[in-house]
């Protein structure tokens, strides 16, 4: 089934090859998806393997889903905010860089972006939030919002929070991706069946903002079963 409404900006991270399998699987296409390439000697955030990009290309081919490669990987550029601009669709699912915001002046495009946050909100907000909340209730947390300008305080379509995997050491690429893809998938078919978009929370204010956790931290998390 193909969202005509729907297109998708994905980044060559194994969260995007999740979504893109999660999506084929359960038969939601995007319309359209701009990939956004590391050209980069240099692993951004999020990227498991300097081959990445080939398996996200290797997976649209396959499935025959309309795409095209930015001109660079910076999302918040003039030339792939003009791409995004002159697209017909009005909402578009987010799958950037780890850590990357979006500035102004895509937000100011009129267009809808969704993004499934690694974590629970409002409980949760900012950077490798699910470690916290694993110390804090051995729990992870996935939330999709639609994204505005202040950070992870945009409208909540769909939250769950997750039973702590027995193996934490894959949370980064694995675990993390695993639930934001189901978060994501049960956000698209709620859509599809009202074709509307129901907020669970519109007042997602409050809560508390986390930074990059320190890797000590992060170890006890790993470690606190």
């Amino acid at each position: 089934m193909i969202l005509h409404d729907i297109a998708m900006v994905a980044s060559d991270t194994t969260r995007s090859k999740y979504y893109i399998e999660e999506l084929i699987k359960s038969d939601l296409i995007p319309n359209y998806i701009l990939v956004l390439i590391n050209n980069e000697s240099k692993k951004k955030p999020g990227q498991d393997t300097s081959k990445v990009e080939q398996g996200v290309i290797f997976l649209l081919d396959n499935a025959n889903i309309q795409y095209t490669i930015a001109p660079n990987s910076d999302i918040n550029s003039d030339a792939v905010v003009d791409i995004i601009l002159n697209r017909g669709e009005s909402v578009f699912i987010f799958s950037g860089f780890g850590g990357v915001l979006l500035k102004n002046n895509i937000l100011d495009t009129g267009k809808f972006f969704l993004h499934v946050h690694g974590g629970y909100l409002p409980n949760y907000k900012g950077s490798t939030t699910n470690y916290y909340s694993l110390i804090n209730e051995n729990t992870i947390g996935a939330t999709s919002i639609f994204l505005t300008k202040e950070i992870d305080c945009g409208p909540i379509l769909l939250r769950k929070k997750f039973q702590a995997p027995d193996n934490r050491t894959e949370i980064d690429h694995i675990y993390d991706s695993k639930v934001r893809s189901e978060v994501l998938i049960e956000t698209l078919k709620k859509y599809m069946i009202s074709q509307t978009w129901d907020f669970e929370l519109k007042n997602n204010y409050g809560g508390e903002t986390f930074y990059i956790i320190h890797p000590v931290l992060k170890h006890l998390a790993i470690l606190s079963k």
